[in-house]
């Protein structure tokens, strides 16, 4: 049977190229994520492996006592003392030890000039340390000039210098919270052997100069070199002894490990992101893929007949079916896995070129071959299962007699299933909305992927009598060409509602997310519309420096400037994210969303929705602990949106918690009167020479800045959902294609009593448009009903307004009519340009 199954392929291949194209395109995602993020993984693990690499221990803050959410790259807190360092220096088996120092803080290009704008101020990111003056401490190698001996000297690494304008002599700007640092470029260095830097750019200072800028007390590390003939697993264990608490000793080889690790967990969740859009290109490919089996089985009804006479059992002929599928799926794996390769190797250099050197070497991994292969053989196999049940089940007598010709079962038992999960489908997200229950947006997503399953199979019911009800605009519109599509569409009910099904599936996810993004820029318009500060003050390169909302303060004009600060805090040993805002002035700036108003936070604290759904009601008492102290707090009132900082409190209340705040955001409010176009020139001459990097946005440019990002959001995921619909398009010509070759000796009849070519090509066209636009307006229906139940399932977020994207919603439409004429344009010259005679001789 399988020689049978490769010859049938091979025989005619014309009849499963789209089938095979349409699971090669799912297949090309996948295999193209799965290798970018291996190379990316590999370029980083390489970097890891150069910066520990000389390092044989490394002596740090242990990660445990690191919040979740602090950036792995950020300079860590100066919990190692000189005594520390010390009593490591006298450990048996270290022969050398020395404590760094990282500085936050940005390299400044030669020709930097601030702009205030957020975009200006980006770039790639900086490394600086304190200079060690050994490589393996270092993990670089000078090449050019000398290490820093003076604290107004600085080296860069050799492809920094270049790109940022800096030639050996020069002074080099560098931004920190404390100001801007002038130093002289002294020296260049090498990183590892290669410099892989993945973009960023490296520089060290005299350990006095880093302690000096990143205001640190002690050091943040201590790298440690072992004598010859210790093992760095025993040394590290010892140094463990002589830590303080909250730190440890780790070998720089399993730091390298363990830094990989972090990261591939990073990698895993943009496999899961892109290859579910993988997986739906190949769902909606499984609508082609059952098309495909039926109408071939249709066609092979005499064959399979035959063969079942000469004594070949059901069973066997339901193998030779599932095996050919078996063979498509590793053709068309095969195909994809190349081509996603390819396309992976496109994309990393395109990258690299714009970027630096971000990938290691872009090699074919072993899971992206497995599931490449898995993916396509299973969508392929369950996709042809029925199909070949069908085939199996055909007897000797009934393909005899009736050739080529499908049994024309009824829809009941398609329509009661169908309507019965759209009604589960309907009570569901009815259920999530109005029933007032916990994660509202669970019971939404079960009763969408219900709904959508159900009209999926109500399609024909509903294709039925829409084709009656064309019949008549197509026939008057297009005469005879317009009635016999008609008639076409509605004598394959089921054939023609998968075909437009795959569409709609592609047009609904499309739809939604339209609806989702419009509804979130209105969100965001809603919010700054509710602000009344002049300015909002950001830091792309981390907190706001303390000196920089000082200068603004300082000039006139200036009504105030409130601040939000974050931090974390545990309440009965869960870590929480906290909030730390001036309640006299929060809300004179913006229009939070919390009751009662933070005036009435009266020493207390305010719960977002995911504190108040643990059981904490306003009334109770929390108790807080912080890095510096502890409080026990009343429920004072609830900040209604989730997603934000879980508890609020007031600025003496976060001071006694955690000191000094980090503030990540202020907002500041001018005099009335004062002109803000005017103010804003003023206060960014007032933060140049010290904080360039700081920007002040308005609260229209933070709302575009907001809605451009949106759009970029909806551009990737509608360039991804993109897949799916060439794979639903394809599906349109290859439900065509093979309806033609089936209709073979009825398309010769037409023209043989005078239907002319056009007259052909017109009809196929106007069945292509037809279940086209059928598919594109059933899935916008969905796709903003469904979207629109995700915004309200999403209230607690700050969702409030739907907003329907009429504009995106005409475009779809426009663009399924011309699909629809593209996808026949291959059917309809096929079936245009049939021999007559022989198309007439056609067995059935």
């Amino acid at each position: 049977m399988f020689r049978l199954a490769v010859k049938s392929v091979r025989h005619n291949p014309k009849r499963l190229v789209l089938t095979a194209i349409a699971v090669a395109l799912g297949v090309t995602l996948v295999a193209a994520t799965l290798t970018l993020t291996n190379a990316l993984s590999s370029g980083f693990s390489q970097l890891f492996e150069e910066i520990y690499a000389g390092t044989d221990v490394i002596v740090e803050q242990d990660p445990a006592a690191v919040a979740d959410d602090e950036d792995p790259f950020a300079a860590g807190d100066d919990v190692f003392t000189a005594e520390s360092l010390e009593a490591i220096r006298a450990i048996d088996g270290v022969e050398r030890a020395e404590g760094g120092i990282q500085v936050m803080g940005s390299v400044l290009a030669a020709d930097f000039e601030p702009t205030g704008d957020l975009m200006g101020a980006g770039g790639a990111p900086s490394q600086i340390f304190n200079w060690a003056g050994d490589p393996r401490i270092d993990q670089a190698t000078l090449v050019e000039g000398a290490g820093p001996a003076a604290d107004d000297e600085i080296v860069l690494d050799l492809d920094a210098a270049p790109r940022l304008g800096y030639e050996i002599g020069d002074t080099v700007m560098v931004a920190t919270e404390s100001g801007v640092s002038e130093l002289t470029l002294v020296g260049l260095v090498r990183f590892g052997e290669s410099n892989s830097l993945q973009g960023a750019t490296l520089a060290y200072l005299t350990e006095d100069a880093a302690a000096e800028l990143a205001g640190a007390d002690g050091y943040q590390q201590i790298s440690v070199i072992v004598a010859e003939g210790a093992d760095a697993a025993a040394v590290a264990d010892s140094i463990g002894e002589v830590l303080p608490d909250g730190t440890r000793a780790i070998t720089g080889e399993d730091k390298a490990a363990e830094q990989t690790e972090a990261l591939d967990e990073v990698f895993q969740y943009i496999d899961i992101f892109a290859i579910a859009f993988a997986l739906i290109a190949l769902f909606v490919g499984s609508y082609i893929i059952v098309n495909t089996f039926r109408i071939i089985v249709t066609q092979r009804t005499r064959e399979f007949g035959l063969m079942r006479a000469i004594g070949v059992t059901g069973r066997q002929l339901r193998s030779m079916i599932l095996l050919e599928a078996v063979v498509i799926a590793i053709v068309a794996s095969t195909v994809g896995l190349v081509v996603g390769y390819l396309g992976a190797l496109g994309l990393s250099a395109l990258v690299e070129r714009f970027t630096g050197d971000l990938f290691g070497t872009v090699t074919l991994p072993l899971d992206a071959v497995l599931a490449s292969y898995v993916l396509g053989a299973i969508v392929t196999i369950a996709s042809a299962l029925l199909p070949a049940i069908h085939a199996s089940t055909i007897s000797p007598m009934e393909a005899l007699r009736e050739a080529a010709t499908e049994s024309k079962k009824p829809l009941a038992r398609r329509n009661i299933v169908g309507a019965a999960m759209a009604l589960l489908g309907v009570v569901a997200i009815t259920v999530g909305l109005y029933m007032g229950l916990e994660r509202p947006y669970i019971y939404v997503g079960v009763g969408a992927v219900l709904l959508v399953l159900g009209v999926t199979l109500l399609a024909a019911q509903v294709l039925v009598p829409l084709a009656y009800a064309l019949k008549a605009a197509l026939t008057r519109v297009f005469r005879v060409d317009g009635k016999l599509a008609a008639n076409n569409i509605r004598r394959e009910p089921r054939r023609s509602a998968n075909t437009a099904a795959a569409l709609m599936i592609g047009v609904m996810l499309l739809a939604l997310v339209a609806t989702f993004t419009e509804s979130l820029k209105s969100v965001v318009s809603e919010q700054f519309a509710g602000s009344n500060a002049d300015f909002f003050v950001v830091n792309p390169q981390g907190p706001i420096p303390p000196g920089a909302l000082e200068a603004i303060e300082a000039e006139d004009g200036v009504a105030f400037v409130t601040s939000t600060g974050l931090g974390t805090v545990t309440v009965d040993g869960t870590a929480m994210s906290l909030a730390v805002i001036d309640p006299d002035t929060a809300e004179q700036a913006f229009d939070y969303n919390n009751e009662p108003d933070f005036d009435r936070l009266d020493g207390g604290v305010f719960i977002d929705p995911t504190v108040a759904e643990t059981g904490v009601e306003v009334g109770d008492e929390l108790t807080l602990e912080g890095s510096e102290g502890s409080a026990t707090l009343t429920v004072t009132g609830e900040y209604l949106n989730a997603g934000d900082a879980q508890l609020w409190v007031d600025e003496e209340t976060g001071a006694a918690l955690l000191g000094e705040v980090e503030v990540f955001q202020s907002m500041v409010v001018l005099d009335d009167g004062v002109d803000a176009t005017e103010m804003r020139e003023t206060l960014l001459a007032a933060l140049a020479d010290d904080f360039p990097l700081v920007a002040l946005q308005t609260p229209d440019a933070f709302q575009q800045l907001a809605n451009q990002f949106i759009d970029l959001l909806l551009g990737v995921i509608s360039a991804l959902l993109g897949a799916a619909l060439i794979v639903a398009i394809l599906g349109v010509a290859n439900t065509l294609l093979l309806s033609v070759t089936e209709r073979t000796r009825e398309i010769g009849l037409l023209r043989a009593v005078g239907v002319r070519r056009s007259s052909v090509w017109r009809m196929i066209t106007i069945e292509s448009m037809v279940m086209s636009v059928f598919g594109t307006i059933l899935g916008m229906i969905l796709g903003v009903g469904l979207g629109a139940a995700l915004v309200l399932a999403l209230e607690e977020f700050g969702f409030s307004t739907v907003t329907v994207p009429w504009g995106w919603l005409a475009f779809y439409t426009v663009a399924a009519a011309i699909a629809g004429v593209v996808a026949a344009i291959w059917p309809a010259w096929r079936a245009s340009r049939m021999d007559i005679l022989q198309a007439i001789a056609t067995d059935g």
